[in-house]
């Protein structure tokens, strides 16, 4: 047998993509909006979200999504969410502020952005080796807590802004716990000029908070160490003041049921 010359094989290979190319294009051809946006909404219900997004997507790519777009990518971005592809989520919950800023269901949106970066930031491997939340990177956590605390500052009468302001609770604590531990990376390698820097940035941020409180000893060496005793004495005044000070446990917050 002959074989194929790699210009005919390239153009075979053309052909067969562009078969399936059509094919999927035509995969909801013939099949009205209204049908598609119907099925969509079914999938939704019993909870077959891949399904739910394929018809849901189908309506959307169409352009003739009417009344049903904000609906269509309310669906698509709790979809993404409950399927685990939060960062997909995420973008879709980027496109419904774009396309419909000023929609009553905004703070429903903040709210699983909100679940997504805090989803994001449970690393299940690091669960498994037990590694400390305070060691883990904050990038997620950051943006949870301000997703959150879109709901409390703009819609206060909001349905989630009770269960927002508890994950903001618990995720400042975790930024300033991590805040604790650079500290104590900077301390064993008495990097005491960056010690101060980071308590104080602690003691700005996170007056009240645990980790603050756990690091002034380190503010306090550092300062007697840089030959600063006027300062190292100001702050084992103010370990001494609030040496009895007792701090409530910070449980982190439940996904509900639905979510």
């Amino acid at each position: 047998m002959r074989k194929l010359t790699p210009l005919l094989s390239l153009v075979l290979a053309s052909l067969v993509i562009a078969g399936c190319s059509s094919s999927e294009k035509n995969e909801f051809e013939g099949i009205a909006t209204q049908e598609l946006y119907n099925k969509g909404q079914a999938y939704l219900q019993d909870g077959d979200y891949t399904n739910a997004i394929r018809y849901l997507d189908a309506v959307d790519v169409r352009g003739q999504q009417g009344a049903y777009g904000e609906q269509i990518q309310l669906s698509i971005v709790y979809s993404q969410y409950k399927l685990g592809e939060y960062y997909k989520a995420l973008d879709a919950a980027e496109r419904f502020a774009r396309s419909y800023p000023s929609s009553p269901s905004m703070d429903y949106v903040f709210y699983l952005a909100g679940l997504s970066n805090a989803r994001l930031s449970d690393n299940w491997v690091q669960d498994f080796f037990k590694v400390n939340d305070s060691k883990r990177a904050v990038d997620n956590v950051r943006n949870a807590y301000g997703n959150f605390q879109s709901i409390v500052q703009y819609y206060p009468q909001s349905q989630y802004a009770q269960d927002a302001q508890n994950w903001m609770v618990y995720l400042k604590n975790r930024l300033a716990q991590h805040e604790l531990e650079i500290v104590k990376f900077y301390m064993e390698r008495d990097a005491y000029v960056a010690v101060a820097n980071r308590v104080e940035n602690l003691i700005n941020l996170y007056p009240d908070s645990k980790a603050t409180h756990d690091a002034l000893p380190a503010l306090q060496k550092a300062f007697e160490e840089m030959g600063i005793t006027d300062s190292a004495q100001k702050v084992a005044q103010m370990i001494e003041a609030d040496k009895d000070q007792a701090f409530p446990e910070i449980v982190k917050p439940s996904y509900g049921a639905q979510f």
